[in-house]
């Protein structure tokens, strides 16, 4: 999709979020599609290891190529991974380049640990736009006690090796970002923080892109109910207007915080696209913003919408947003940098 047009459906979405029209005049401009559901590992901050393995399955590629062929012509981008660990998924080089032939911009997310020498050169072979690697801990004890099932020394390993083939490759893409989470009520010391600010010089040497910091948050349904959430800084969430999420078995679901896939809007291995996104439910769930969310459980306690706003949108999220669709992935992108910048 070229800028312009980009352009165009932003204003289109902003228009009608703001009024909060039921039905949206323009299509989704960003999809989840869910590669993969289970993970290798055991997160402490994740709940994926509480998924019945019933749930974790992974998406074929015939189902990929049928959302893709739909999503084409109005899709800014899409994300590859939603709940589990996309590597899995031994189809997920053939999504990468069907999108690359439909001329789709992907984006993917990976904690790293299957990242095998042949695994990075398919990778780069028919790259996504963007990858992205969860080294939360840039410490060995730190790491694998938060990515427990990981080996902090052979991840390392994996990336390093990964930067490795792509800057012998001479490979314009992917760009990579390496990412660490802030977990709330955390405090790093001196010496932690001198550790911190090594690791990320080495990434960067090595030939990362990007090494950003982002705040933990909590899944919509993780705050225990005895627990009062913040008041709320956004009068509405914004996910139903610009973003699908589809899962491994072509569940729909509005925003990837919907982590167990409760509000379920439709199944896009039985319907078309563009009929689920103004559907009853979709319709009904952005109705629903113009009350008091009392219906909308999840809705109550997700910290998405207790964030700081500007101009009644996400702060955290719309500079990266933007730039993601109006800049892309290159080194204008590098110099601007991500919203959540490493510190």
């Amino acid at each position: 999709m070229r800028t312009p047009l980009k352009l165009w459906h932003l204003w289109h979405i902003l228009r009608d979020y703001r009024a909060g029209k039921e039905t949206v005049s323009t299509p989704p401009i960003r999809l989840w599609i869910e590669s993969a559901a289970p993970c290798n590992l055991r997160c402490v901050m994740c709940p994926n290891k509480e998924m019945p393995s019933t749930e974790k399955g992974l998406m074929s590629l015939d189902l990929f190529r049928r959302i893709l062929d739909q999503a084409a012509p109005f899709a800014g981008d899409i994300y590859l991974h939603h709940r589990g660990e996309p590597l899995l998924n031994p189809a997920l080089f053939d999504m990468f380049a069907y999108a690359r032939h439909k001329k789709v911009r992907t984006r993917v997310h990976s904690n790293g640990t299957l990242l095998t020498a042949e695994r990075a050169d398919l990778l780069l072979a028919s790259p996504p736009d963007m990858i992205s690697f969860s080294i939360d801990g840039f410490e060995k004890e730190t790491y694998e006690r938060i990515r427990v099932g990981a080996s902090f020394e052979k991840t390392l390993d994996n990336v390093f090796g990964f930067l490795k083939r792509k800057q012998t490759a001479r490979a314009r893409h992917p760009y990579v970002i390496v990412e660490k989470i802030l977990f709330k009520g955390s405090h790093e010391s001196p010496e932690t923080r001198a550790r911190v600010q090594d690791l990320t010089r080495r990434f960067l040497e090595a030939g990362a892109d990007e090494v950003i910091e982002k705040e933990e948050y909590e899944w919509a349904e993780g705050k225990p109910a005895n627990i009062p959430p913040p008041p709320r800084t956004l009068s509405k969430c914004t996910f139903p207007w610009y973003a699908m999420v589809i899962l491994w078995n072509g569940l729909v679901t509005p925003c990837p915080q919907d982590f167990w896939g409760k509000m379920v809007l439709g199944d896009a291995s039985k319907q078309p696209l563009l009929d689920i996104w103004n559907g009853p439910a979709y319709r009904a769930l952005r109705a629903a913003y113009r009350g008091n969310l009392a219906d909308q459980p999840l809705c109550l306690n997700c910290d998405r919408l207790r964030r700081k706003t500007v101009g009644g949108l996400p702060l955290q999220y719309m500079a990266t947003f933007l730039a993601d669709h109006l800049l892309g992935y290159n080194a204008l992108r590098r110099w601007i940098g991500s919203a959540e910048r490493n510190r």
